[in-house]
């Protein structure tokens, strides 16, 4: 166990197994231009764009301007405001702030501290520096932009409620939120202006329509072009589905296409005033003409969790073919049925996903349950691989899954965590959907693999702790308790990142029990609680008490765990000498379980007690031991500084004062770098340049 031990350091639990994650170091930071990529046929809405325009004017100067955008879904609220904040962004030199808060759609509504999490980090805010409780993200985002021009575009908002902690309070600044919702409350509380955006009209249509097809189509036809614009009634999302599904058929004349969504608009199949009868209509013609491939891609895209997913989500989706799904995604992009936000990835707007589910239900209840699974099984399976590879050597919950489908090529831990961070959203909607289906294997390895959250910014632990206890729920369900406790502990692990002690004691206190196969995990957890709250003694007693039940159960790096810690209390004690024998097996048991990094932290470890005994050179020579061992790993940076620091001292002792100033200054530059407080040992770097460069006999 590595807990307690570095200053500053984020300490990601690993089943009693806990280990320190430091905070990437963070270069230059760029100014955030966030912004999605407007659509190229942009049209109308010169009333709405002129009144964001004078607002922009009138409202920056002197406080932080807040406009409501709302109208009903598929009216165009995202494509007007990202056009619009395209076009005058530069206005804005801080950067311009971009996030779906997912008001609307198959996934739960974005909190809002995790998208202050989000917003923070975009300007260089560390995760060591992000607060977890809502009120204080909300109060650090509003300093920092105090003295900045910043454009915050808060787009799909369900409440007012979900965006207030979200908006910049100072001039110079601007938020603009997009709603189906009025919120009359933001209007009232927050002095926000209103700008309602109704259907298109005629002209407006007629203009996107021509923007699609081009005038050669448009002007030959004119009463069915205008026709068409009609039966799309003024919304955006219908024109751009109905116009483009037209221009991929150049032989097509307009009128044939009007007749047949005639023919669609009184034809009843089961699924209409599911989504709203203009768009139903539209998607309706448009599914029908998708060829069987496509159209079950399409259909299926239903029951994934989220709007957003990739070409191998998709294909264990389908259980289909990367190739051929990558083929059928492209043709509904074509068709604006998707939209590509990278290589291989797509997302679906919210009305296209609920219509989508719509023709997914059609099909045989079978059909539907086993298209779940496979899609929620694969998600598990994926993260349950992923955190092996980010968790190397630690006790893990085997989830025996179904095979859904070839899994990701994860070669890596930083492969790993790469794709845990970017399907964050789609594993906590897995997560609710699975339990929701009453399809429980996947819930326990998605709650098992929860703790990488602990790597993200503070806000996620919540989601952390809320995922593990729906993991939880589902063990005590199935009568499974060897996940049961290993959720219990795992979130108890959550409830000390989260520094709530009392609730991670109860938690620990409550795997003391016989029904529980590991029932060293309590005492082990219980001495984690009390260790990293300066009680020395009864940390030890809960560790002393842990060490033989672990040693019967032949736990390795567990052992290695519990020496460490006894190590650290030793050292907290002052009882050096007994400190350097708990190393000493530590070591040992780390080398065994092939620990490498917990391995290069006991040279650490071990020449801090060394220091305290004065035996100098030999602190310093375990420090270099430490050092080239943490430079060996990624993402140690966090346990590389205090290293340095503790060599320096060495060095100054044996009277080296021009290497330890090197070392002082190299140790303050990482802990800036990581955001942690660093004047301390900046303050030590000027006294012993100054000892170095002064003259013996001055």
């Amino acid at each position: 166990m590595i807990s307690g031990s570095v200053p500053g350091s984020v300490v990601q639990a690993g089943s009693i197994g806990q280990v320190i994650v430091s905070a990437s170091v963070q270069g230059e930071v760029p100014v955030p231009r966030q912004l999605p990529v407007p659509v190229r046929d942009f049209t109308g809405r010169e009333h709405q764009v002129a009144a964001l325009d004078r607002l922009l004017r009138s409202d920056t100067t002197t406080h932080g301007a807040v406009v409501v955008l709302d109208g009903i879904g598929g009216v165009g609220k995202t494509t007007v405001v990202t056009h619009w904040a395209h076009r005058i962004q530069d206005q804005f030199a801080d950067g311009t702030l971009f996030v779906n808060l997912r008001g609307y759609g198959p996934s739960a509504p974005l909190d809002p501290a995790v998208v202050l999490g989000s917003f923070l980090a975009a300007f260089g805010v560390t995760q060591n520096q992000i607060p977890a409780e809502l009120d204080a993200a909300a109060g650090l985002f509003r300093s920092l932009l105090a003295s900045r021009q910043v454009l915050v575009v808060l787009d799909n908002a369900v409440s007012a409620e979900q965006v207030r902690p979200l908006l910049p309070t100072t001039a110079g600044c601007m938020a603009v939120v997009t709603s189906r919702d009025n919120l009359t409350d933001l209007v009232i509380s927050e002095s926000a202006r209103r700008i309602s955006l109704d259907p298109l009209a005629p002209a407006e249509s007629h203009s996107l329509l021509l923007a699609v097809l081009g005038p050669a189509r448009t002007e030959r036809e004119p009463d069915a072009s205008s026709e068409l614009v009609r039966l799309c009634a003024g919304l955006p999302l219908a024109v751009r589905v109905a116009a483009t599904r037209v221009a991929s058929r150049p032989h097509w004349a307009i009128a044939d296409v009007v007749d047949e969504l005639r023919e669609d608009q009184v034809a009843d199949d089961g699924t209409s005033g599911i989504v709203g009868d203009t768009v139903q209509v539209v998607f309706d013609w448009s599914y029908a003409r998708l060829t069987p491939e496509q159209a079950r891609v399409f259909r299926l895209l239903g029951w994934h969790p989220g709007t957003e997913f990739s070409v191998p989500a998709v294909a264990a989706l389908c259980g289909s073919r990367r190739r051929e799904t990558y083929r059928c995604l492209e043709a509904l992009a074509e068709l604006h049925l998707v939209e590509p936000v990278s290589r291989n990835r797509y997302r679906m707007h919210d009305l296209l996903h609920a219509y989508a589910r719509t023709r997914a239900r059609l099909d045989s209840a079978a059909e539907q349950h086993a298209v779940c699974r496979r899609v929620l099984t694969w998600y598990a399976s994926v993260t349950q691989l992923a955190d092996k590879l980010l968790h190397p050597g630690f006790p893990s919950l085997d989830v025996e899954l179904d095979q859904s489908g070839p899994l990701l090529a994860l070669d890596d831990r930083a492969q790993a965590l790469d794709w845990l961070t970017t399907e964050q959203p789609t594993l906590y909607a897995a997560t609710r959907a699975a339990a929701e289906y009453e399809i429980y294997t996947p819930v326990l390895a998605l709650a098992a693999a929860a703790r990488f959250l602990t790597y993200l910014p503070r806000p996620l632990w919540v989601v952390r702790l809320e995922i593990e206890t729906l993991g939880i729920t589902v063990a005590s369900a199935l009568g499974d308790p060897v996940a049961e406790f290993f959720l219990r502990e795992s979130r108890s692990e959550t409830l000390i990142a989260l520094q709530r002690w009392d609730e991670a004691e109860a938690g620990f206190a409550s795997l003391d029990t016989q029904r529980n196969p590991k029932r060293y995990t309590a005492f082990i957890g219980l001495g984690w609680v009390h260790l990293s709250q300066g009680r020395w003694q009864r940390a030890r007693d809960c560790y002393q008490q842990a060490l033989p039940l672990a040693r019967e159960h032949g736990q390795v790096r567990t052992l290695a765990v519990i020496e460490g810690n006894l190590a650290t209390i030793a050292i907290g004690l002052g009882e050096h000498e007994q400190a350097l024998a708990h190393i000493d097996r530590e070591r040992d048991l780390r080398y065994r379980a092939g620990d490498r990094e917990g391995h290069a932290h006991s040279f650490y470890r071990a020449a801090t007690a060394c220091l305290a005994l004065g035996h100098h050179a030999a602190a310093l020579e375990l420090a270099e031991q430490a050092l080239a061992g943490y430079r060996e790993l990624p993402g140690t940076d966090g346990l590389v500084a205090p290293a340095l620091e503790l060599a320096a001292t060495c060095l100054d002792h044996a009277g080296d004062l021009p290497r330890a100033a090197d070392y002082l200054q190299r140790a303050a530059t990482l802990y800036t770098d990581l955001g942690l407080p660093a004047d301390d040992t900046r303050e030590r770097w000027r006294e012993v340049t100054a000892r170095a460069t002064t003259p013996p006999d001055a």
